[in-house]
């Protein structure tokens, strides 16, 4: 496979890792402590449907900005190289990926299931602190949202995932 070949492959596998970390950080919540987490706590199903909204946004502005750097690098000779993967993911993904979480940890959590949540949230901070750590890698080898992907679908939110 040439040059371009892999590059292609390599952002094909970082959209498909992100979409399934967008998924995931979209279906948990811990205990924030913003005025939204303290208000009444939400029935699981309310909880869910907030949850997938959050998430589902943010599936769609790190795909906009995926699709953005696919277009942008489709005319240059060997398509967009490690540095421009690794920028994608530290400027659009990332913070991206950190906002749904966020959002997630300031919904008020179904009374009884905070725990299970604030599990499911610092799975999902862990894996962001992973990527963080190292872009390249997180695009290369195995989902690291996968255990917070799991957590939330055993939870029941199913439709989000990272």
């Amino acid at each position: 496979m040439n040059g371009r070949g892999n590059v292609v492959v390599a952002l094909v596998a970082l959209v498909a890792l992100f979409a399934v970390a967008a998924i995931v950080a979209g279906c948990g919540s811990g205990g924030g402590t913003s005025s939204a987490a303290s208000s009444a706590p939400l029935t699981k199903a309310e909880f869910a449907k907030q949850a997938t909204k959050i998430c589902q946004q943010g599936v769609k502005e790190k795909e906009a900005a995926v699709s953005a750097l696919l277009k942008e690098t489709a005319n240059q000779t060997g398509g967009a190289n490690s540095q421009e993967i690794k920028g994608l993911m530290e400027e659009s993904v990332l913070p991206t990926y950190s906002e749904v979480v966020d959002q997630l940890d300031e919904l008020s959590p179904p009374k009884g299931d905070e725990a299970k949540l604030e599990k499911i949230i610092r799975k999902y901070e862990a894996a962001l602190k992973s990527v963080e750590a190292d872009p390249a890698k997180a695009a290369e080898g195995e989902n690291p949202f996968a255990a917070a992907d799991e957590a939330a679908v055993a939870y029941g939110l199913e439709a989000c995932r990272l």
